[in-house]
């Protein structure tokens, strides 16, 4: 974790981004949560689209979707997200909607989770806990920097579904492209697009690849911080 950290840190002075160690905490959930918390919110995910796109849409369809062969290969995933205190306050009035009695029992377990961390922070990321090594490797190794990456842009006030949940791919693809430029494979984003099967995760290669041709030609770090802000800006 100390690594991703002293890369944060150069990201944040290439672009010139503020930067805080006490900023990048995180807590671990069951797999279980972390897809109803999906699933529950405005993720545009094509196979909880199958069930509404809307939150009150999916409300409706809960039990279809957690009795549903999708919801067990669902709860097969592993990987994270980074949670606020506006989100948590939103979950709670959702939670009072849902009477499913294990899902909520699940959502309220996870509910005192984040109060915990969120008490002192105003963003905390989210990791699945797992105990198959593979998977935990990968959640320290890449996931995490991905969520502590959106943590930090967060905190510098850059998150493009500000403009509308369509803007999804916008974020994810800023992440991915950072991802890459801390590890120093900028070169292989068409690579992991061409591999990528699942549609959700292919946009976000897909962006990467548009900010890598943004920013190609700024040198500096406040002109690359000023040409993300620019392409924020003339979204509608």
């Amino acid at each position: 974790m100390t690594s991703i950290r002293i890369q944060l840190k150069k990201i944040a002075k290439d672009f010139s981004l503020n930067y805080h160690k006490k900023w990048f905490i995180y807590a671990g959930i069951s797999k279980k949560q972390e897809i109803l918390t999906e699933f529950l919110s405005p993720c545009p995910d094509p196979l909880y689209n199958k069930y509404g796109k809307t939150i009150k849409e999916r409300l409706k369809n809960l039990d279809k979707f957690v009795s549903s062969k999708d919801f067990k290969e669902c709860c097969k995933r592993f990987g994270g997200a980074v949670c606020t205190k506006k989100g948590l306050q939103n979950d709670k009035k959702i939670i009072k909607l849902i009477s499913n009695p294990l899902v909520k029992k699940e959502l309220e377990a996870l509910i005192k989770i984040r109060e915990k961390y969120l008490a002192n922070y105003d963003h905390v990321a989210i990791l699945t806990r797992t105990n198959i090594k593979k998977e935990k490797e990968w959640l320290f190794k890449h996931i995490l920097m991905h969520e502590w990456i959106h943590l930090l842009l967060y905190k510098n006030n850059i998150k493009f579904q500000k403009k509308g949940a369509r803007y999804y791919a916008y974020d994810e693809g800023l992440c991915d492209f950072f991802c890459a430029l801390a590890t120093n494979n900028l070169n292989k984003l068409e690579l992991f697009e061409e591999k990528e099967t699942y549609p959700l995760e292919k946009s976000g290669w897909t962006y990467a690849i548009k900010f890598r041709n943004w920013l190609k030609n700024c040198k500096t770090s406040k002109q690359r911080k000023n040409k993300i802000l620019d392409i924020y800006k003339k979204l509608k």
